[in-house]
Order: structure tokens, then sequence, then C-alpha cells
């Protein structure tokens, strides 16, 4: 009896991104794992793309909470 725990043919779930809680394909891992050099803010420091920012006065174009 050697069989794996995880069947072979069931698609395996992709987790969320940890900064903004979407999940991505492959297409979009820069997007979730890169680190963006924006600028001065300590919140955003190497935070990817899709981190979005919570500071009020953030000045980073890349992570500014736009809501």
């Amino acid at each position: 009896m050697n069989q794996s725990s995880v069947p072979q043919n069931v698609d395996t779930e992709r987790l969320p991104c940890p900064y903004c809680g979407d999940s991505y394909e492959s297409g979009d891992l820069a997007r979730h794992n890169e680190p963006v050099q924006c600028g001065p803010c300590i919140q955003c420091v190497g935070k990817p793309a899709c981190f979005t920012c919570g500071l009020m006065y953030c000045a980073c174009d890349v992570h500014k909470f736009r809501g």
C-alpha cells in the first residue's frame, strides 16, 4: 500500500496572498511577491505592488490607499 495522501487528479487550492488576500496565478507572481521601491513610507518598504497602505499620510504612488 504505497499511496500518497493527496490524490493526483485533484487541483490543489491556491493560497491567498498574505498582503492583499487575493488568490493569484503564475502570471501575477511578480505583483504579489516582488518588492516595489516606492519611497519613504515606513509601512510600505519592501512590500509588493498589491499591498495597500493604511497610513493616512502615505505618499507612495503604488501603495497609497484609494478608498
